[in-house]
């Protein structure tokens, strides 16, 4: 009795038995409430497919109306064939994206196959519905289905060019989602031939210009899965010449990571590629600096050695800048940068104007040399200590190191032209004898 269908079983037995020809009444005095419950369950159900695979939403709304829970109902069990699964599956735009307004959690939520709406309409071909459905949340690109595959990985592995575009487009963190095997869109377009697919991913990868591009594009690009492969090794084990050179065209690829087997893409390549020796991918693979395993330089250390190693000063200063960085509220970091533009400003301003003026003649200080040593020297230690904290205060997550370098490059310039203070004070000096 605790079987779904033996209950609706003896349900309809019972029925069938109650209810009497040519009577508009049912006798349920000895019928379980259970059974009922079961029955009007079952019966809303069937309607409500109906309704789903009609794209009726009036018919929707009338079962609604004869019962305001039955979409709670559906949305309070953990995995479940929802009416928009059936609407995706059938193509209905119109009653999905009201589905999609009324129970916005039906999108994600996962049927007993482990696929969500847009999983299953992408398997049915119902490529307008996906489109509609992205446009209103673009977020659905990175609902993880069965074993982590997401809609845009579904969309990778068939070879939907143009609605891979789209999740792109319009969910550009979807690039970083892996499967539970730990490969991203670029090890399943390699796994399975998608070679259009690839020059779509890679072109997008290399032109993406939002916040941490750089780093995105690394770690995509060199991602490893739960065997060490890297697209690139995959590439190789495949034998495919196309994806083996459009991969080696991209800077940001590591071409010597050794995967799970010890061997780099050079090893594989050799080892399991048809390639002639000496030939033309051979000689590409060896000019972008491609090297066996046997010949890449060993670490000398590890990672838990840098941390048994003393401190050294230089350590000392970078871990206390780090921690001025960190320590720093955001109000406050905004109110020192402030204070500092505003120092570094004036120190400037004072280099190119010094107090009292230059002769019109031959642009020397008027001032005196003592008092202009001491300008000289308090004002460029002035300026020095404004740069440097400007340094310690930049957010460590939204700026690297080489970024925080590129920002003080103008600083420096300007360090350079204090410079030429002694030389003026040297000008002044003769000037006042």
């Amino acid at each position: 009795m605790n079987d779904r269908f033996e209950v609706v079983q003896v349900l309809s037995g019972c029925i069938q038995q109650k209810i009497k020809r040519n009577s508009t009444e049912i006798r349920v005095t000895r019928m379980p409430v259970v059974f009922l419950l079961e029955y009007q369950k079952l019966y809303m159900d069937r309607r409500l497919q109906q309704a789903a695979e009609s794209g009726s939403i009036s018919d929707l709304y009338a079962l609604i109306d004869e019962n305001p829970c039955i979409l709670e109902n559906i949305d309070a069990m953990p995995f479940v064939n929802t009416p928009l699964h059936i609407a995706a599956a059938s193509g209905k735009i119109a009653f999905g994206v009201e589905m999609l307004n009324l129970k916005p959690s039906f999108a994600k939520k996962l049927n007993t196959n482990g696929c969500s709406p847009l999983h299953l309409a992408v398997e049915k071909d119902q490529q307008e519905l996906v489109t509609w459905l992205l446009r209103i949340d673009p977020s659905l690109a990175g609902v993880k289905g069965r074993e982590g595959i997401t809609l845009f990985h579904l969309l990778v592995l068939r070879g939907n060019v143009d609605l891979v575009v789209d999740c792109l487009m319009t969910s550009p963190e979807c690039i970083l989602d892996a499967s539970v095997t730990g490969q991203n869109a670029l090890h399943l377009a390699v796994m399975n031939d998608r070679f259009e697919v690839l020059q779509v991913l890679t072109g997008w990868i290399q032109r993406m210009s939002q916040r941490n591009a750089r780093s995105i594009e690394y770690s995509v690009l060199n991602k490893m899965d739960l065997t060490r492969n890297t697209p690139l090794h995959l590439a190789a084990y495949k034998n495919d010449h196309q994806m083996v050179k459009l991969l080696l065209e991209c800077r940001m690829v590591q071409r010597n990571e050794v995967n799970g087997d010890g061997l780099t893409f050079l090893d594989i390549l050799r080892t399991h590629g048809q390639i002639d020796e000496g030939g033309e991918l051979e000689q590409a693979a060896l000019k972008t600096g491609c090297m066996e395993a046997a010949s890449l330089p060993k670490l000398m250390k590890k990672t838990y050695d840098f941390f048994k190693s003393p401190i050294t000063f230089w350590a000392y200063c970078s871990t206390h800048t780090r921690r001025i960085s960190s320590d720093t509220s955001d109000e406050a970091r905004g109110v020192f940068l402030i204070i500092c533009t505003l120092l570094i400003t004036a120190t400037y301003q004072t280099s190119l104007q010094p107090p009292g003026g230059v002769t019109q003649s031959e642009g020397h200080a008027v001032m005196k040399q003592t008092f202009f040593i001491v300008l000289w020297v308090s004002n460029t230690i002035g300026f020095c200590c404004a740069i440097f904290y400007t340094f310690c205060l930049l957010p460590a997550r939204a700026y690297s190191v080489s970024h925080r370098v590129l920002c003080l490059v103008p600083s420096f310039s300007s360090l350079c032209f204090d410079g030429s203070f002694p030389k003026a004070m040297a000008e002044a000096s003769d000037g006042s004898t």
